[in-house]
């Protein structure tokens, strides 16, 4: 999990929100039936972070209406938990266009586009990593290390 957004939000509504596991429980079986409800043990490990995985799109009204909270925002929580991806992400400016190209590829090819920008991404990494350590190198050499003549030996020469 890349943080515990939706499992604080459930802590958050146990602690200061007022509702035990048994009543977020209830309220979830209220709204969304015994099909679609969660159980009190489910929302007590969803607190301690015991989860691996998110709930089901089922669950998400009695989810929300148990966390006070609208269907959106649930899901927004689970997308930010489980798969890293805030609402407040955003596409760089100069990918773009990228994006707008990337609508019109079919199903069959999208695995060879990932592999294509997971490639370029790689090599952009190492090309940046590398830069970096030349610039690290470059500027804690001293003259005496480069090889290069200083001083009066320098005119000597």
């Amino acid at each position: 999990m890349t943080n515990d957004a939706f499992s604080e939000a459930v802590r958050r509504r146990n602690q200061y929100g007022g509702l035990t596991f048994f009543q977020m429980a209830l309220e979830s079986h209220r709204v969304g039936g015994q099909e679609q409800s969660r159980s009190t043990a489910w929302w007590n490990n969803m607190a301690n972070y015991e989860m691996e995985t998110p709930p089901a799109p089922k669950y998400v009204p009695g989810v929300a209406a148990a966390l006070g909270m609208s269907e959106r925002q649930v899901n927004e929580l689970i997308a930010e938990q489980w798969y890293g991806v805030r609402p407040d992400d955003t596409v760089p400016p100069h990918l773009g266009t990228l994006v707008a190209a990337l609508r019109g590829i079919g199903r069959d090819d999208v695995p060879v586009v990932e592999q294509l920008v997971n490639h370029l991404s790689d090599k952009q990494t190492a090309k940046v990593f590398l830069e970096n350590e030349l610039e690290r190198e470059r500027t804690s050499e001293t003259p005496a290390e480069s090889g290069s003549p200083q001083g009066e030996d320098a005119l000597s020469t």
